[in-house]
């Protein structure tokens, strides 16, 4: 991050203390100084301390005091979420490929152009993709924990020998990523291989993950379903149904009259569930009160009932909120389906992972129930409960990540949706937009196909 030149003074006496905490009291005493900054007015200060604490972790996991081993020694040691993670990955890339040593110990076939260091994460995003073989490492443990770290940085790394042994230290999910042909992946193919490839790197080698299968319970996410329009329950009821996190209940508030066959459409549910009716004069506000008040997680998501999730959308939330450690997170409206025009297209498509000065979409945001009460609960208003509620958070000293577009797709229709102002047209849509797609393509986000018809569509594509 670059220093203001009018802050620079103020920026080195902010690490020489960051610097001290850490020695002297760990991770209690850097944030109570974290704590003392987020109260300063300065947003770039504010997030620039939330790194803070990863670096100061990256810096202590590197010296091998917070690895963590698993409890199955074939795999390598794990790494802290703190010290190793996305923050600041862009999808932007060049078409060089890199290698992690000298170009003259990859096969003759292997396109490498430039070397670059394994710790260079920053370096090594850039790049198309890095090619790597055994000869760069010590061993084959040393060289699996770098890979896996530099995956869940975000990093796109390719085995150039592709040795069997490395299948049980990576896990089959990487190691068939690793060995895949990546050489003639375009801009956006490349982005969601990538986001493939770092799931799974945090996912299987995190720490915290690990931690939450052997032993330490893992969070319960509990997703809040309001919903005023009885024939997109089903569809929404599908999405909850679709989510690889394995400790999810849904509380359908089901905002309204004209709900009918609920029983049916939630019998086949694999989590546990619970239905609530509230009058349609309540404002949003009050229905998602009334939902956490019925909810037990203690991890709360939003999901609308007419958007389009794909199965890792809750994996994605939760552990950008683990390494991030911001308040609320959530995905943005970079890719839309515009169902009058049937236009799919994609926003924002330089943006990446990082701190953000406002909200993310209603419909794609997690925060913990603890910082919802901290932050004033939700704003009681009838619409733009999610633009209210993180600018309570920012204005209140906390701050708000973004993480990848991959996974949720916000779909514009006719049917009652709040985003219907002059300001909020197809046409202010397409003019935002990098790419134009005619039709229904919610493969562009990543999103596997569904077999549960959108009622808003008349003939996916």
């Amino acid at each position: 991050m670059t220093k203001p030149a009018t802050e620079g003074g103020r920026w080195q006496r902010l690490f020489e203390r960051a610097r001290t905490a850490w020695r002297l009291g760990g991770s209690a005493a850097l944030l109570r100084l974290v704590g003392e900054v987020l109260r300063t007015e300065i947003f770039k200060c504010r997030a620039a301390c939330w790194h803070l604490r990863s670096m100061m972790r990256h810096r202590c996991a590197a010296s091998g005091s917070l690895s963590t081993r698993a409890t199955n020694d074939a795999l390598p040691l794990a790494f802290d979420l703190l010290g190793c993670n996305p923050i600041g990955w862009r999808p932007r890339s060049s078409p060089v490929v890199a290698a992690l040593g000298p170009l003259h110990l990859l096969p003759s076939s292997v396109p490498a152009q430039r070397i670059v260091r394994w710790r260079d994460a920053r370096r090594l995003r850039r790049v198309h993709h890095v090619e790597d073989v055994q000869a760069f490492h010590r061993n084959d443990e040393t060289r699996a924990s770098d890979l896996v770290r530099l995956a869940a940085a975000g990093v796109i790394v390719h085995l150039a020998d592709a040795p069997n042994r490395l299948l049980p230290l990576l896990g089959s999910e990487l190691y068939e990523l690793m060995t895949a042909d990546m050489s003639d992946l375009d801009a956006d193919a490349r982005e969601l291989f990538g986001v493939r490839m770092r799931r799974v790197a945090l996912r299987e080698h995190s720490s915290c993950v690990r931690a939450w299968r052997y032993g330490k319970s893992m969070p319960l996410v509990s997703i809040l379903l309001a919903s005023k329009r009885p024939d997109f329950l089903q569809w929404a009821i599908a999405n909850v149904a679709k989510q690889t996190y394995p400790r999810v209940e849904l509380i359908a508030a089901l905002h309204g009259d004209g709900f009918t066959d609920v029983e049916q459409c939630i019998a086949s549910l694999p989590h546990p569930t619970r239905v609530l009716r509230i009058p349609a004069s309540e404002p949003l506000g009050a229905v998602l009160d009334a939902a956490t008040a019925a909810s037990s997680g203690s991890l709360l998501t939003k999901m609308d009932d007419d958007d389009v999730y794909g199965a890792d959308h809750l994996w994605d939330l939760v552990l950008a909120h683990e390494y991030s450690q911001a308040p609320l997170v959530g995905k943005w409206l970079d890719f839309a389906y515009l169902a009058e025009s049937n236009l799919t297209v994609r926003r924002f498509s330089g943006h990446g992972d990082r701190y953000q000065a406002s909200g993310p979409a209603g419909a794609a945001m997690l925060l913990s129930r603890r910082d919802l009460v901290r932050y004033g609960g939700w704003p009681t208003v009838a619409s733009g409960v999610d633009t209210a509620l993180a600018n309570n958070i920012l204005r209140a000293g906390g701050v708000v990540y973004r993480i990848h577009a991959a996974g949720f797709m916000f779909v514009r229709h006719g049917g009652g949706h709040t985003w219907h102002d002059r300001r909020t047209t197809d046409r202010a849509f397409v003019a935002e937009a990098d790419r134009v797609w005619s039709g229904f393509h919610p493969d562009r986000a990543g999103i596997e196909p569904s077999t549960t018809p959108h009622p808003a569509i008349d003939q996916p594509q």
